[in-house]
C-alpha cells in the first residue's frame, strides 16, 4: 500500500511499474479537489473486506453486500458534489498538463529553499535529493516553537502554514522533531513567485527578532 497524499497530482504514479496493490490519496491536495474527497485504488491482487455495508442501491433484493466492484466498499449515498468538484479538478490538471504543473512547484521549492537557507537561526529539513521532492518543506527557527511561528506568520503576514506534528508522529521522531514538531510550508501551481518572496521576508523577520545576524 502507497500513500500518496503529497504525491498524486504533483508526480506520475504508475500502479503497475511500482508493483502498487493499494495506492490511497485525499483530493484536496495536488488534485484540486474539495476537502472530504479521496481515492483508495484497489489492484487486483487485494481483495478487502467491505468496511461499512448497507444502501448501496443495487441488488436490493439481496441482504447482503454486493460483491461487485465498486459496490462492495461504496455503501450509503456518495458524496456527488465533492466527486464533481474533483473530476472538475482532474481535468484541470488535464488541461494545463502535469508537466507544466510540476515545473513551476519545482521553481517555487527551488526559491524557497535558497530563501530560507540563507536566514540564520533557519533549520530546514530536506531530503537528500531535493528535485525528488514535493513542495511541502519543513523547518524550525531557532529560539521559538513551531506553533509560535504558525501563528506570527498567520496574524502578522496573513501567511497560512501548519505547525506541529502535521498527523505524522513517526516521522517526526525520524526527524527528531518529536514532539513539537516543525513548521510546514505548502504551496501549488496557484501561487506566484511573489508570494514565495513574501514568505522569505516574514520569516527572516521572524528569525531575526531572536537570532541577530554576525
Amino acid at each position: 500500500m502507497v500513500d500518496a497524499a503529497q504525491t498524486a497530482g504533483k508526480y506520475p504514479i504508475d500502479v503497475a511499474a511500482g508493483n502498487i496493490d493499494l495506492l490511497a490519496f485525499s483530493g484536496h491536495k495536488g488534485l484540486f479537489g474539495p476537502p472530504g474527497t479521496g481515492v483508495l485504488f484497489i489492484g487486483n491482487r487485494a481483495n478487502l473486506d467491505s468496511l461499512r455495508e448497507g444502501g448501496t442501491g443495487s441488488f436490493s433484493e439481496q441482504e447482503e453486500q454486493p460483491d461487485i466492484l465498486p459496490d462492495k466498499y461504496e455503501s450509503g449515498t456518495l458524496n456527488s458534489v465533492g466527486i464533481a468538484g474533483l473530476g472538475a479538478g482532474l481535468k484541470f490538471i488535464s488541461d494545463e498538463s502535469l508537466d507544466k504543473i510540476i515545473a513551476h512547484e519545482k521553481f517555487l521549492a527551488a526559491k524557497l529553499i535558497a530563501g530560507l537557507c540563507g536566514i540564520p537561526g533557519v533549520n530546514l529539513y530536506l531530503p537528500k535529493d531535493s528535485s525528488r521532492m514535493v513542495p511541502v518543506i519543513a523547518f524550525n527557527v531557532k529560539g521559538y516553537q513551531p506553533g509560535e511561528v504558525g501563528t506570527i506568520l498567520d496574524q502578522a503576514f496573513d501567511i497560512k502554514v501548519r505547525a506541529g506534528l502535521q498527523c505524522a508522529p513517526v516521522a517526526h521522531k525520524t526527524l527528531g522533531t518529536f514532539p513539537s514538531g516543525t513548521v510546514r510550508i505548502s504551496f501549488g501551481y496557484l501561487n506566484p513567485a511573489e508570494e514565495i518572496e513574501l514568505t522569505v521576508k516574514a520569516v527572516e523577520r521572524i528569525a531575526g527578532s531572536r537570532n541577530p545576524a554576525g
